[in-house]
């Protein structure tokens, strides 16, 4: 009984096997038919080349001893180059494996990617919707938008096709529920956390503007006052008009940024950097600009009374009509800088550096200018410098020193600490 159930197993394994054979024949027939020929002339000249290689030999013994060496030698011959041809078929056999393993990791590949987009794609839809949420009394849904927000800001992480987009929505959405116009409406005097979430997804955004980024930030006309930005990359951005009282930006670059008109009042600018910006008619009275970078800045009739100036470079600058009255520009650097008209009365410019400035019209009435240096400014005149506080320790171009200490020589006195 096992002996019939083996020799039906036998029989189905052979069918198998034949039909297996009897496809690859059909899938390569010109291979087939090449192999089958290769066997016979093998076969024939096993048989025929040997006996012909021995026919001029009469001794039987020594003709069949040649005929078999002869038919060794063939053999091995033919051996060798049949395992060379197995060699090239296998080597061919690899290639296309590696192949088709390569094409089918790519089209995984692909359809992860596809897969992934798709998701994305879901993700970012559902986080701008979210953005727009209300409660059921129609108020901001802030806890579903901040959901929203830092949403999109992991897409923007994930997806380099969808950063910049994000980036432009987020800065849309600040410029629709926190303009100049609603803080007029409102009277609120701080970001909502939905506006302060999306500034700091901007401080932490991983590009800026020449940098992964070929459009600058967009902000004009927002309200963003008592919010905190610091060290936020702003280059180039726009934020004409806009409203940053009492706003953290310490230590934010601003490099050629647009902040014409822009509110500033009471800002820490701490530690920034804000040159070949401009700045034409900004408020920045009471301004925390200590260690700032104003290079070749743009301030023109801009107001900077009572302004903290410790150590700033204003190099360079342009200060034409601009209003310093009261401002600390202790130690602060002022070379080349264009101050025609500024208005400077009782500033205090201990150890300051003016070299080269142009100081046509400038109203130093009151300021204080121990050890400031003065070498070198442009148009600067007795008369101006007579209305000085102190000029005690100041460097000045000789000619000006001479006819200053000949007219005002208690100017030169070392001051006197008031009571």
């Amino acid at each position: 009984m096992a002996s019939r159930e083996e020799l039906k197993q036998f029989s189905e394994n052979a069918k198998k096997e034949m039909k297996q054979l009897y496809e690859k024949i059909k899938r390569h027939p010109l291979t087939c038919l090449t192999c089958i020929i290769a066997i016979v002339t093998a076969a024939i000249l096993l048989i025929v080349l040997p006996h012909w290689q021995v026919s001029g030999i009469n001794d039987i013994t020594e003709k069949i001893t040649q005929e078999n060496q002869s038919r060794a030698t063939l053999a091995q011959i033919l051996g060798g180059i049949a395992v060379g041809v197995g060699i090239y078929f296998a080597w061919g056999n690899l290639k296309i494996a590696q192949s088709t393993f390569e094409s089918n990791q790519e089209m995984a590949r692909k359809s992860l990617e596809f897969a992934q987009e798709g998701q994305i794609t879901e993700r970012f839809t559902r986080a701008v919707d979210q953005l727009g949420a209300i409660d059921q009394l129609g108020n901001p849904a802030i806890e579903i938008r901040l959901g929203g927000i830092y949403a999109l800001e992991r897409i923007a992480n994930e997806s380099e096709k969808d950063y910049w987009p994000i980036m432009e929505i987020l800065t849309a959405y600040i410029r629709k529920n926190s303009s100049t116009e609603d803080l007029r409406l409102s009277g609120q005097n701080k970001v909502s956390l939905d506006i302060q979430a999306i500034l700091y997804v901007i401080s932490r955004r991983k590009n800026c503007f020449n940098n992964g980024e070929s459009i600058p930030l967009n902000l004009r006309g927002t309200c963003l006052q008592n919010a905190d930005i610091h060290s936020a990359h702003l280059e180039d951005a726009n934020l004409e008009g806009a409203n940053l009282n009492c706003a953290n930006l310490e230590g934010a670059n601003l490099n050629c940024a647009n902040l014409e008109g822009a509110n500033l009042y009471r800002i820490n600018l701490n530690r920034a950097y804000i040159e070949n910006a401009n700045l034409y008619c900004a408020y920045l009275k009471e301004a925390y600009l200590n260690w700032t970078h104003f290079r070749d800045a743009r301030l023109p009739e801009a107001h900077l009374e009572d302004a903290n100036l410790y150590k700033t470079h204003i190099e360079g600058a342009i200060l034409t009509d601009a209003y310093l009255e009261g401002s600390k520009l202790i130690e602060a650097h002022l070379e080349g800088a264009r101050l025609q008209g500024a208005r400077l009365q009782g500033v205090s410019l201990l150890d300051a550096h003016l070299e080269g400035a142009e100081l046509e019209k400038t109203n130093f009435s009151g300021a204080h200018l121990e050890g400031a240096n003065l070498k070198g400014a442009k148009n600067l005149t007795v008369d101006q410098l007579s209305k000085v506080k102190t000029l005690y320790n100041a460097e000045l171009d000789p000619e000006l020193e001479k006819s200053l200490r000949e007219k005002y020589p208690h100017l030169f006195d070392e001051p006197v600490d008031e009571p």
